[in-house]
C-alpha cells in the first residue's frame, strides 16, 4: 500500500507477498531500524520494522506479515550493507523474532565515534550534526503494537531511517579520508555479531558477586541459572521472577526453605518459584567450587589503571576520535589485568589499538607486578 506522494515515497507492508515484492526492489545498500517493546517480557516484540532504499520507505508490519524469508535471505547476504544507527538492541531483536543475523551492518553511531570525538551521539543529534535536518524524537515510547500507528507514529517511523543511508555516505568518505576504515571494520565485525548471552554466565554481573567465596559462587551460578531459564520460559523480566540481590543472600545462606523465603520474598513469588529456589540451591551444594571473580583493584594498580587511561585519552584526543574507543575502564582494566596474569595485552589491545598504545602502556605496565 503506497503512503504518500512527497520526494520520499512510503509503503505499508502487511502481507507476505508485499514484503516479498518490496525486497526484490531494494537496493544494495539500505537503512534499517527496528521499533519494539519491551516493558513486561524478557524478550522484545517487534513492533515495526523500517527499511530506507533509494527515495522509498517500506514499513513492516510484523503483527501480520508470516513468511519473513525474503527479508531474512537479504539480510543475510554479505552482498547488502545494512546501514544501522546504535544496532545492538535491533539485532537482539532479529536474532529473537526472525533469527536473522545481518551479514553486513555499518553502525552510523559507533563508525561517527571514530571520525570525531562523540562515542554515542544520538540519531537525531547526529542529523543535526551531518545533514543540517532537525528531526521530532517524540514517540520513542510510544505503543508500536497498537494498530493503526498513528501520523505522528508513521512519520517518526520514516524519519528514523531516510537519513541513515546519506550519512553513512559521509561518514565512509571521512573514515576512508583518515585511513581509519580497517580500523572500524575490525571493530564493527564483532559488535555487528549478535550472541545470545549465556545463561549460565550471567552470575558474573551480580554486584558484589566477587565478595562471595568459591562455593557460594557455585550457589549463585547455580541459583542465576534457574532464574535465567525461568525468565525465557515465561517470558518476562529478571526482576518479575527474583531480584539479584536475593539470590546474593540466597548464595550466602547454607541452606535454603521456605521460612527463608517467606521472610524475604513477596509470597506470590514463593508460591510460583519456591520449590524450584529450593530444589536448585540445594542441588548447587554438590556442585563444584568455581573460580572466584575478580578482586577490585588495590590503590596501587588503579592508579597505574589511571595512568593508563591517561596514555589512552591522550591518545585519541590526538587522533580527535571518541576516547572510549580507547580509555574506556573496564577494557582498560582488563587490559591491566591480563597483563598482570599474561605478560601481553589483553585481546582488545592487540590489534589496531595496538600500534597507538603499546609504547606508552608498556612502561606503565612493566616496572612493577603490583596489583
Amino acid at each position: 500500500m503506497h503512503c504518500r506522494d512527497e520526494e520520499t515515497s512510503v509503503y505499508w507492508i502487511d502481507s507476505d507477498t508485499e514484503l516479498a515484492n518490496a525486497v526484490a526492489s531494494w537496493e544494495n545498500q539500505i537503512g534499517l531500524d527496528t521499533e519494539f517493546i519491551r516493558t513486561d517480557t524478557f524478550y522484545p516484540l517487534a513492533g515495526l520494522y523500517q527499511v530506507a532504499s533509494g527515495n522509498e520507505v517500506f514499513l513492516l508490519d510484523p503483527l501480520v506479515i508470516e513468511n519473513w524469508r525474503p527479508f531474512v535471505d537479504y539480510l543475510h547476504n554479505p552482498n547488502h550493507l545494512v546501514v544501522m544507527h546504535a544496532c545492538q538492541e535491533d539485532l537482539e531483536l532479529m536474532f529473537h523474532h526472525l533469527s536473522a543475523r545481518p551479514a553486513n551492518i555499518f553502525d552510523t553511531q559507533f563508525a561517527n565515534a571514530f571520525v570525531s570525538e562523540d562515542f554515542s551521539l544520538s540519531y537525531a543529534n547526529l542529523a543535526r550534526n551531518l545533514m543540517q535536518v532537525d528531526l521530532e524524537k517524540q514517540q520513542t515510547r510510544s505503543n508500536w503494537l497498537k494498530r493503526p500507528l498513528s501520523e505522528e507514529q508513521l512519520a517518526y517511523a520514516v524519519d528514523d531511517v531516510t537519513l541513515l543511508v546519506p550519512m553513512f555516505n559521509i561518514i565512509n568518505e571521512r573514515l576512508q579520508e583518515l585511513g581509519r576504515s580497517d580500523w572500524f571494520a575490525e571493530d564493527m565485525s564483532q559488535r555487528g555479531s549478535y550472541s545470545e548471552p549465556q545463561p549460565g554466565q550471567y552470575y558474573r554481573q551480580v554486584k558484589r558477586a566477587w565478595q562471595l567465596k568459591s562455593e557460594q559462587l557455585a550457589t549463585l551460578q547455580a541459583l542465576c541459572l534457574w532464574r535465567e531459564n525461568a525468565a525465557r520460559q515465561y517470558d518476562i523480566p529478571r526482576s518479575r521472577v527474583v531480584w539479584d540481590d536475593h539470590l546474593m543472600t540466597f548464595a550466602m545462606a547454607p541452606t535454603l526453605d521456605m521460612d527463608v523465603l517467606q521472610s524475604t520474598l513477596p509470597g506470590p513469588i514463593v508460591k510460583r518459584h519456591g520449590q524450584a529456589l529450593i530444589a536448585s540451591h540445594s542441588k548447587a551444594s554438590g556442585n563444584k567450587p568455581i573460580d572466584q571473580l575478580d578482586k577490585p583493584l588495590s590503590p596501587g594498580a588503579s592508579a597505574k589503571v589511571k595512568a593508563l587511561r591517561e596514555v589512552a585519552v591522550s591518545a585519541a584526543k590526538k587522533l580527535a576520535m571518541a576516547p572510549e574507543l580507547l580509555a574506556r575502564k573496564k577494557d582498560v582494566e582488563a587490559c591491566f589485568r591480563d597483563y598482570m596474569q599474561n605478560g601481553h595485552l589483553s585481546e582488545h589491545y592487540m590489534g589496531w589499538r595496538r600500534s597507538l598504545l603499546e609504547q606508552g602502556f608498556l612502561p606503565i605496565l612493566e616496572p612493577r607486578n603490583d596489583s
